[in-house]
């Protein structure tokens, strides 16, 4: 019961909250941006009366987005009733469809969606929060796959608890955010708060694992988290340091956003090419 619940709960609580997601457009960029300023910052591409925002990020981010639609698919048709590589699939799942609905607003359609037709762009949308909600629900999928490859069955039980509740209650918590609206409670660094948990139980629980057993699936789970935080370090290291303004004032467009997209990419490669075939139920023979 607590499966299906899980799966289907952010969609339904997203649908309910789009009305409050109107509100969203109140908030503003700092500094405000016209549109007619928009593409000074970013290429643009106009197909019609359709401006395409960054289009070889738009490319990139649909492109990763696929791919991991695709793993999502591949883990959930060989999964064997396997819970661990059944919940591994959920997990791409949500976080291919967060990709996508990311690079929508960020990338592709951006212009569309927060500067058409308003006297100045807005901050985020709703296609944003559709994104919040579904990589966090992909993060509580992730701890529950690994409790099925990694824990007792008393673990397996409270990772399902954590994963439903975190995402209800960060999902009423971003919508609240659209609703009043608040900047935060719907911004990026909001949605990482709302991850971490999930992941600190997941790497401190393989470290600790690693050290007083160490075995193969451990070493290559350990690596895997390794690489995602090195592809989040080297993200923020690149928009710190303002990169991507730097390339943009000699013409050339590669975000930090392009960093991360790509880096994911080489993630999910391991994922297939490496770890897959190490992902099954009790892996560890915990009871």
């Amino acid at each position: 019961m607590i499966t299906k619940h899980y799966t289907h709960i952010s969609l339904l609580l997203i649908l309910a909250g789009f009305g409050s997601c109107r509100n969203i457009e109140q908030l503003q960029q700092t500094p405000a941006v016209l549109p007619t300023e928009w593409c000074l910052h970013q290429p643009c591409w106009m197909y019609k009366n359709i401006i395409i925002s960054q289009p070889t990020s738009s490319i990139l981010v649909y492109f990763l987005a696929a791919l991991t639609l695709w793993l999502a698919y591949y883990f959930y048709s060989t999964h064997n009733e396997q819970q661990s590589r059944y919940w591994w699939g959920i997990s791409l799942l949500l976080g291919g469809l967060g990709a996508a609905a990311a690079g929508t607003s960020f990338q592709a359609f951006g212009y569309m969606i927060k500067c058409a037709g308003k006297a100045t762009c807005s901050l985020t949308g709703w296609w944003e929060v559709v994104y919040n909600v579904l990589t966090v629900g992909g993060a509580g999928a992730l701890l529950i796959a690994i409790s099925y490859t990694c824990m007792s069955a008393k673990g397996q039980k409270w990772s399902r608890i954590y994963a439903l509740y975190s995402t209800s209650i960060y999902t009423v918590i971003c919508l609240t955010g659209a609703f009043l609206p608040n900047a935060f409670l719907v911004s990026f660094e909001a949605l990482i708060l709302a991850t971490l948990p999930a992941y600190f139980v997941i790497i401190g629980l393989n470290i600790f694992q690693y050290k007083k057993s160490p075995s193969p699936v451990l070493l290559r789970l350990l690596v895997c988290w390794a690489l995602l935080a090195i592809v989040f370090c080297a993200y923020y290291w690149y928009a710190v340091n303002g990169f991507t303004q730097q390339l943009w004032k000699q013409g050339v467009w590669f975000s930090e956003n392009d960093v991360l997209h790509l880096m994911m990419l080489f993630w999910c490669l391991y994922v297939y090419f490496i770890l897959e075939k190490w992902i099954s139920d009790n892996k560890l023979n915990l009871n």
